[in-house]
């Protein structure tokens, strides 16, 4: 298997989607990946809470519940999820009213962790494998076809046609003038350019995303705040791709590109990537989707509860007089009980599971 270090890789790699730190990991080993499949995030708790158990154990307020305990400080808890017991004549437990993560105890009070706010989420960004768990942190994914790693990115990331500039034309730059609506939807690349109003129209054309061999320094400002990706593939400044990487882009033609323009101003030491999938690969091992059960730790993945984490109760057969679809119930908290279709969640895991 080829290093996904080296600047241009043919045939199988593997290469890293990784968090700055550390985070949540929700991939596992054997996954098939698409583009938009979330491999690791990190939050932000934006609300704390204090949850006295003395009453649920059967204690005196002011007797230690650690010994009680059954979660470790920072474990991730989901609603109803047994947090302490008492062994004696009769069981007593105490059990999770929300999801959430236990931070430990303060005035023999559990203080947990509510209401997360994304700060980085990791994705594929092109299909393949998961091959490896970087542990806290994200993932190694395997494909075959053709990697290039660039120089800069302007941190976005995009997929479409892999189509290129007349190189015999204006010194294969990108002009105004050269960009048509044939690029609508497609990863284009050049040499270079040197005119803004060229950048600017890449975006009204709707292309997918831009690669360029060199890109003047005035110009990076503009080129990292178009909703495109855009990926530099050998220097900041002027002069021409280099023939390595244009021939490695000329091969693949019309096939299709997924661009991650991530760079190391983001906290990894990382280069943005182009990754061009082998039309007839399939992964070698068969990886279906772990059916979800009862009992599931799920995200809700759209809507007003999008982003929201609850805890599957059943699963909802379909029947010709209610549900077309298979759907889930699931509850978010002792208060709040939601039906959804099932394609409307995804199984989380924990660093701990």
């Amino acid at each position: 298997m080829a290093s996904s270090s080296e600047p241009i890789v043919s045939g199988v790699f593997r290469t890293a989607r990784a968090l700055a730190e550390d985070g949540t990991v929700v991939v596992y080993p054997g996954q098939t990946a698409d583009p938009a499949t979330l491999i690791a995030y990190r939050k932000v708790w934006t609300r704390h809470e204090a949850l006295s158990i003395s009453a649920a154990l059967g204690i005196d307020k002011n007797e230690n519940v650690r010994p009680y305990l059954t979660i470790r400080d920072g474990d991730f808890v989901s609603i109803g999820e047994e947090i302490a017991k008492r062994e004696g004549r009769k069981t007593r437990t105490a059990l999770a009213k929300k999801s959430g993560r236990f931070l430990g105890l303060s005035g023999n009070k559990l203080i947990f962790e509510f209401v997360p706010i994304d700060r980085e989420r990791c994705v594929a960004g092109f299909p393949g494998v998961v091959t490896e768990i970087i542990p806290y942190r994200g993932a190694r994914l395997e494909t075959e076809g053709t990697l290039v790693r660039g120089v800069w990115g302007n941190g976005k990331f995009g997929q479409g046609i892999l189509m290129a500039i007349d190189f015999n034309r204006e010194d294969g730059a990108l002009t105004p003038g050269a960009i048509t609506l044939d690029f609508a939807g497609a990863i284009v690349f050049a040499n270079s350019c040197r005119d803004p109003e060229a950048l600017y129209r890449a975006v009204k054309v709707s292309m997918g995303g831009l690669i360029l061999g060199s890109l003047p320094a005035d110009l990076l400002p503009i080129a990292e705040s178009l909703p495109i990706p855009v990926i530099l593939s050998d220097r900041i400044g002027s002069g021409r791709m280099s023939s390595p990487i244009q021939l490695a882009l000329g091969k693949n033609i019309i096939k299709f590109a997924y661009l991650t323009a991530l760079t190391s101003r983001y906290g990894n030491p990382r280069k943005p990537e182009i990754i061009i999938p082998k039309d007839e690969y399939a992964p070698k091992k068969d990886s279906p989707a772990e059916p979800l059960e009862a009992g599931d730790t799920v995200r809700i993945i759209d809507g007003f509860y999008g982003g929201e984490i609850g805890v599957i109760r059943e699963l909802i057969q379909p029947d010709a007089r209610s549900a077309e679809f298979e759907q889930v119930r699931l509850s978010l908290d002792l208060e709040t009980e939601l039906i959804l279709p099932i394609q409307n969640v995804e199984r989380v895991r924990f660093p701990n599971e």
